[in-house]
C-alpha cells in the first residue's frame, strides 16, 4: 500500500457503517475483512451543506458494536459521502500554504459560494498549479460541528480518526494509480441511491466536481443530460478518452453517458483494484474508496 495510513477505514453514511481491514498485496491492496452494520434512522438529521450527528447514543451503540466484533484497533480513516462535502474548485492570484492565516484565506474566498458561514466550516485543500499570476487550489469543507461530533464518537470507542475525505476522490485514487498517464479529459460518475458525483479530470487534476442528491423532480438520466449540457458549455468538452462509472449497477447510466458524449464507457468492478475481497453485496464501489485511501 503506498501511502502509510492505519489498515482500518470506515465508510459512513446515513443509513450504514462499513469498516474494512486492508493488507499490503502484491499488487494491489488486499481486503482482510469487511462488514457493514445498519445505523439508526435518526441518528443524523438533515442540515445545511453537512448532515448533522442528533443521536449520538445511538451512534455510539453502532460503535461498541463494531469494536467488539472487530477485536483490538486504535486508529482509522474515515470516508463520508460526497454530498456532505464542498468540492471547490477556486483560483487566487497569490497564496501561501504555509501562512497561519492561509484556511482563512480560503474562506474568504468561498463566501459568496456557500450558504452558510465559512467560519462554520473545516476546511482542507491541495494545491493543484502554481503559475507567477495564480494559484490553482482543490479545497474540500464540510460543516465542522458534525466531523467534531463524528471524531469524538470514535474517540470515546477507542479509535481516533486520522483523516476524514469524502468517498469519490478516494474512487479516483484507486482509477487513477492503475492508469497510464493521460493528458486527454476523463469523466468519471459515482452514482448511488439518492445521490450522484460527477467529475472531469485532465489527466490526474481535477477540471470539475459536482455532487448532487437526487430526487423525484428529475429522473437520473435526465441529472446526467443536463450535467453533459454544462460540461459541453463550461469546459468546451464534447468527448472523453474515457468515461468511469461507479456505484449501482445500471446499464442505463452507462447507455446515457455513452450517448451524450461517444465516449468509451467503463463500469468499475472492485476484483480490478483489490487483491481480493471477502462478499459484502451492495459495497464494492465503498470498498473501492476505501482502497483508494493507501494509494492516492
Amino acid at each position: 500500500m503506498a501511502r502509510s495510513f492505519p489498515p482500518d477505514v470506515i465508510v459512513l453514511d446515513n443509513e450504514s457503517l462499513l469498516h474494512a481491514r486492508f493488507a499490503r498485496g502484491k499488487h494491489a491492496p488486499r481486503v482482510l475483512q469487511a462488514k457493514s452494520y445498519r445505523i439508526a434512522d435518526d441518528t443524523f438529521s438533515t442540515s445545511v451543506v453537512t448532515p448533522e450527528l442528533v443521536n449520538e447514543a445511538a451512534f455510539a451503540d453502532t460503535l461498541r458494536r463494531l469494536k467488539l466484533e472487530t477485536g483490538r484497533w486504535e486508529k482509522a480513516s474515515l470516508l463520508l459521502p460526497d454530498s456532505w462535502f464542498r468540492m471547490n474548485l477556486i483560483e487566487l492570484p497569490s497564496f501561501n500554504e504555509r501562512a497561519s492565516d492561509a484556511a482563512e484565506v480560503i474562506r474568504w474566498s468561498l463566501k459568496r459560494t456557500l450558504p452558510i458561514a465559512p467560519e462554520e466550516l473545516r476546511v482542507a485543500y491541495h494545491v493543484l498549479q502554481r503559475t507567477p499570476t495564480v494559484v490553482k487550489l482543490l479545497v474540500v469543507s464540510a460543516l465542522e460541528k458534525t466531523l467534531a461530533k463524528l471524531e469524538a464518537a470514535f474517540t470515546s470507542a477507542g479509535i481516533s480518526i486520522v483523516t476524514i475525505e469524502p468517498v469519490g476522490l478516494n474512487l479516483w485514487n484507486t482509477i487513477a494509480v492503475r492508469e497510464d498517464a493521460s493528458t486527454g479529459d476523463r469523466l468519471f460518475v459515482y452514482v448511488r441511491e439518492r445521490e450522484f458525483t460527477t467529475a472531469v479530470f485532465k489527466g490526474n487534476e481535477p477540471a470539475f466536481l459536482r455532487s448532487r442528491n437526487l430526487s423525484g423532480e428529475r429522473s437520473l438520466q435526465q441529472e446526467i443530460r443536463l450535467s453533459a449540457s454544462y460540461l459541453r458549455e463550461s469546459l468546451r468538452t464534447n468527448e472523453f478518452v474515457q468515461c468511469y462509472i461507479a456505484g449501482i449497477d445500471r446499464g442505463d447510466v452507462a447507455a446515457a453517458i455513452s450517448t451524450e458524449f461517444g465516449s468509451p464507457v467503463t463500469t468499475l468492478a472492485l476484483r480490478d483494484f483489490v487483491e481480493q475481497s471477502p462478499e459484502l453485496g451492495g459495497y464494492d464501489a465503498e470498498l473501492m474508496a476505501a482502497a483508494g485511501v493507501f494509494t492516492g
